[in-house]
Formats: structure tokens, C-alpha cells, sequence
């Protein structure tokens, strides 16, 4: 399979929101930043977004939607539906962790800046 192919969100892939009204990351315990993920019900190809069941979102966070009087809501009804989200604004959860790891530079000893001599301010009083 191509590169192109794999990047593709589909449903029922996990993906992670890094943008957009429900991508707003907070930072964890090693002040690392999370964003929220979610599960894809469905793809909206017409606007290109993705309904997306975020995990730990209130029925309150949620698009509402007033449904008129019908046969099956008599008084009419509020309907607490998932977010769509446009398809740039997500990525695959794989995809994301493998860029993380990717981004994060190794940790730098400051013992061995020191041995290097370089970031060592050299005080030599003779």
C-alpha cells in the first residue's frame, strides 16, 4: 500500500484533534501537551470532515440540535450529536505518536556538556 493511502483517515480509525473549536490541547503532569482523541463514526465527503466520537466529551460539549414535534418526538426534542471535523484539522493516532517520537530531541546530560568544554565557562586563574 502507498504512502498516501496509509496517511488516509477512514472509519473507525483513531485520530488525534490538534486543531480547530475541539482540538485545544492541556498540558499533563511532565508539561507535555495532549490533545484529544476520538474515534471516526463517519466521513462527510462532500465537506470534507469526519465525525468524530471524542472520548470524555460531555453530552453539554456537544453539537446540539433542536428536532421539530415528529411521530417519534411528539414535544420535539434537543439532539446531542458528535462533532464534525474538517479532515485537515485531524490525524491518524499511529501516524501522530510516530511524529512525537520523531520531534522529541534526546536529553542532553549536563555532565556531558561540561566534559565537552564548550557551554563550560573555563576559569583559569594562573
Amino acid at each position: 500500500m502507498g504512502l498516501k493511502k496509509e496517511k488516509r483517515v477512514r472509519k473507525d480509525d483513531e485520530v488525534v484533534i490538534f486543531s480547530g473549536e475541539y482540538g485545544q490541547g492541556h498540558k499533563d503532569d511532565s508539561d507535555n501537551v495532549v490533545y484529544p482523541t476520538g474515534k471516526v463514526m463517519r466521513l462527510l465527503r462532500e465537506s470534507n470532515r469526519v465525525e468524530v466520537e471524542i472520548k470524555g466529551l460531555d453530552d453539554e460539549d456537544k453539537v446540539i440540535k433542536h428536532q421539530r414535534r415528529s411521530q417519534e418526538f411528539p414535544n420535539g426534542t434537543k439532539l446531542y450529536l458528535n462533532p464534525t471535523i474538517h479532515v485537515s484539522n485531524v490525524m491518524k493516532l499511529s501516524r501522530w505518536d510516530e511524529r512525537q517520537s520523531k520531534a522529541k530531541p534526546p536529553a542532553v546530560d549536563e555532565t556531558k556538556k561540561a566534559a565537552d568544554g564548550k557551554t563550560k565557562k573555563s576559569t583559569s586563574e594562573e
